[in-house]
């Protein structure tokens, strides 16, 4: 499944929250290099990590209504319904010749719960800035880790619903994209994480159900949701 689940050092934000992540970068006058930039998929969340060579950078993490590239002030169009922007400082993408640290490509996200694209919206004046377009606002944790330096962006996957609300077949977005994910997991086979709950999402429900003892319906509530948290340890 590719999970990325290393720990990655100290988290900043030990609880969850769709509020700003911030910290100041040490006192230093040294620019930080990228040198890497992964993504991964988790349990219940999916995380960005950006390599540094160099100390700890300052950074900010937190939600807008939509990511802008530095210097010019264009948008930068991104698939999702809502944008992480991070910001970090004193960063660069390249070293005082000009050559670059980092050329990519950009992660794939494509399969992801959350994540639906990544984009690199600036390297200027010793500031790099980088954007998540993801399928809901959800919580944001942030962790860092030196030796080597990196900072960690996690979005948490949305509910698959709550309460008595019922996910089936013919239903789409953020919630049947992190039920087919849990599927995914629960059944360790290949399932496409698309939002669109089709047949084969049924048919993967039914078999979850099955193994369960649960009643086979296809039908997402809430004793199979619970049956899903017991499976994967949630």
């Amino acid at each position: 499944m590719g999970l990325m689940t290393e720990l990655l050092g100290q988290a900043i934000s030990g609880t969850l929250t769709t509020g700003p992540i911030e910290e100041a970068g040490a006192d230093h006058d040294e620019r930080t290099l990228l040198v890497g930039v992964r993504a991964g998929r988790n349990e219940d969340f999916d995380r960005l990590v950006l390599d540094f060579a160099g100390p700890l950078p300052g950074f900010r993490v937190q939600y807008v209504d939509r990511l802008v590239e530095d210097g010019t002030g264009d948008p930068v169009p991104l698939r999702g319904r809502a944008v992480v922007e991070i910001t970090l400082q004193p960063a660069a993408a390249h070293r005082d010749d000009g050559t670059p640290t980092w050329t990519g490509p950009l992660p794939d996200v494509t399969g992801f719960a959350a994540f639906r694209q990544i984009a690199d919206a600036g390297d200027s004046e010793a500031v790099l800035t980088w954007g998540i377009g993801v399928a809901a606002e959800t919580g944001l944790r942030v962790t860092t880790l030196r030796s080597p330096t990196r900072v960690a962006v996690d979005v948490v996957h949305a509910e698959p619903g709550t309460g008595d609300r019922l996910l089936r077949r013919g239903d789409r977005g953020a919630a049947v994209a992190t039920w087919q994910w849990r599927l995914a997991q629960a059944l360790d086979r290949r399932l496409d994480v698309d939002e669109v709950f089709g047949a084969m999402t049924e048919q993967a429900t039914r078999n979850f159900q099955g193994a369960q003892g649960l009643t086979a319906d296809g039908l997402v509530g809430p004793r199979t949701r619970a049956a899903m948290v017991r499976a994967l340890g949630l």
